[in-house]
């Protein structure tokens, strides 16, 4: 049955990476429980050993990340998910079952991206192909880029990004005027990263401007495959195709970073960021302030060495 259940990743363009990463995670679980695929399991089996993945016994590796054990829980979840639907099982052990959380790194993680994780996201929207017909893949490339530098450098929230016009953009003084919640007008300086990303996408839209009638005719600065606007849901929807299977992507999550990466870059200066974000109480801005768990790792290295 498992044999059955990888063919049907492949046969969904899963990526082989993560294919053989859900066959060894499922095949852990049914190594640790001593069971076979095709036999019975419960809500409480999976709950025995999540337990023992949190607080193993004695001569046992230490607890695992919970980033690891949430992992494995979402390879379960698409194997018995599968097995059901496909009338292998008619039980599926992990309906109960949710991911664990943590008041520390897990929870940071779901709010922000790390630097690592943003470099990385970037090489994975450049390397990532195209699976629509006729849509251009250097178009798409810098369109995606260019939105994401957007979110991030910012802070744009997502219909803020899907209604900016080009006249909203002053190239020459380098900000950007943005109309957010309330009919608040606020203008947002450009970093020199931010001014090159957008120049490099304005030059490249005017290319396409000459070959595309709907795009010659958008006031938007970002447009879509085949509309002069692109829309909140089409930019939802583009941002989650960038996803791992361990983190979901949204527009909002860079938002969180850019207020997270701003606080950390002005020393804390909190009302600064408020301002920059458009936030209308500082309590919105000040959830920001706690530290990461990265930041704690090196508070503790930073202490006297002896």
């Amino acid at each position: 049955m498992l044999e059955e259940y990888i063919k049907s990743l492949e046969k969904q363009d899963k990526s082989p990476k993560t294919i053989i990463s859900y066959r060894n995670d499922i095949l852990i679980f049914m190594d640790d429980l001593h069971i076979k695929p095709n036999e019975f399991v419960t809500s409480t089996d999976v709950k025995k050993w999540i337990n023992g993945m949190l607080h193993p016994d004695d001569g046992k590796p230490l607890a695992l990340a919970i980033t690891t054990i949430n992992r494995r829980l979402n390879a379960l979840r698409s194997f018995y998910s599968w097995a059901q639907k496909n009338q292998k099982l008619q039980h599926n052990p992990m309906e109960e079952i949710q991911d664990i959380k943590s008041a520390d790194e897990d929870q940071e993680k779901i709010m922000w991206l790390t630097e690592e994780e943003f470099e990385d996201l970037l090489n994975r929207v450049r390397k990532t192909p195209v699976k629509s017909r006729g849509v251009d893949p250097e178009e798409k490339y810098r369109r995606d880029r260019g939105i994401i530098y957007l979110l991030t450098y910012a802070g744009l929230r997502v219909d803020e990004l899907s209604n900016l016009k080009l006249t909203d953009l002053d190239m020459e003084l380098k900000r950007i005027r943005i109309l957010g919640k309330g009919r608040k007008l606020r203008t947002m300086p450009m970093s020199n990263t931010l001014w090159q990303e957008l120049y490099d996408w304005l030059l490249f839209r005017a290319e396409m401007a000459k070959k595309k009638e709907h795009v010659a005719e958008s006031p938007f600065v970002f447009y879509s495959q085949r509309s002069p606007k692109f829309t909140v849901r089409g930019i939802q929807t583009m941002i989650e195709s960038y996803s791992l299977p361990q983190k979901k992507l949204t527009p909002h999550m860079f938002r969180h970073t850019f207020c997270k990466w701003m606080l950390k870059a002005n020393n804390n200066d909190i009302e600064k960021v408020r301002r920059l974000a458009g936030h209308s109480n500082i309590s919105t801005t000040a959830r920001y302030l706690k530290d990461s768990y990265s930041d704690l790792a090196d508070a503790v290295e930073a202490m006297p060495k002896f």
